[in-house]
């Protein structure tokens, strides 16, 4: 009896590990010459879906950066569990290759709002790379609203000038319902803060904006 239990215990354990050397075969294929066998391997990866995963997650610190950009963009279109690619797709902003970071953004923000909370979390990472291509992303991202203003208003002042322009510009993609948070930081007793959220609203440049920045040169005159 005890053998016939172990049975199917023994082909689940055959079926996955095919399931897992299938993926691993798909993943190296992404770095074919042909275009259309790199095609083929990521659409049979999306079709594998989860099980699909971990392959690609591992593709992500391939030593082939055909591997890691087509692992990223694979990732993206199979979307879910947010819990699993996001953190992952972050995790490449760090990417010694310029273009892999981007196409981690971009990946990014393909997954759009589930992507969020994992997004905001990373504006605190140690790495620079990593805080700027979260920064963009979710101003390409956008929503939600409530969610993402406050995260990128505090990241105003983050110790690096290229994050720090990276979230203005975020802030400008977002427009004008970024005006009413960015006034309030315009009023900040930070004055590092004030001078970031006047640029924002600069360039922003609607009559709300112009009329909040006027206002705070007469409050706070030593800014100048």
């Amino acid at each position: 009896m005890q053998r016939l239990l172990l049975i199917p215990i023994f082909l689940c354990l055959i079926a996955c590990q095919s399931e897992e050397q299938r993926a691993q075969k798909f993943v190296a294929q992404l770095s074919a010459t042909e275009a259309a066998r790199r095609t083929e391997a990521s659409k049979a990866l999306v079709a594998m879906g989860s099980e699909a995963i971990d392959a690609l997650i591992r593709g992500l610190s391939d030593e082939n950066p055909q591997i890691r950009e087509m692992s990223a963009w694979t990732l993206s279109e199979i979307g879910v569990p947010a819990a699993r690619i996001a953190p992952a797709l972050i995790s490449i902003l760090a990417d010694p290759d310029e273009n892999i970071r981007v196409v981690g953004s971009v990946a990014l923000q393909n997954l759009g709002e589930p992507a969020v909370p994992y997004l905001i979390d990373a504006l605190k990472a140690e790495s620079m790379e990593i805080r700027l291509n979260v920064a963009y992303a979710l101003g390409e991202i956008s929503t939600p609203l409530d969610t993402i203003l406050p995260a990128l208003i505090s990241t105003l002042t983050d110790p690096e000038w290229n994050v720090r322009r990276l979230v203005v510009r975020a802030l400008v993609t977002i427009g004008s319902p970024a005006v009413e948070s960015l006034i309030q930081a315009l009023n900040s007793d930070d004055p590092d803060l004030r001078r970031m959220a006047e640029r924002a609203l600069s360039d922003i440049g609607t009559p709300e904006a112009r009329r909040a920045i006027a206002d705070a040169k007469r409050q706070f005159p030593s800014d100048r």
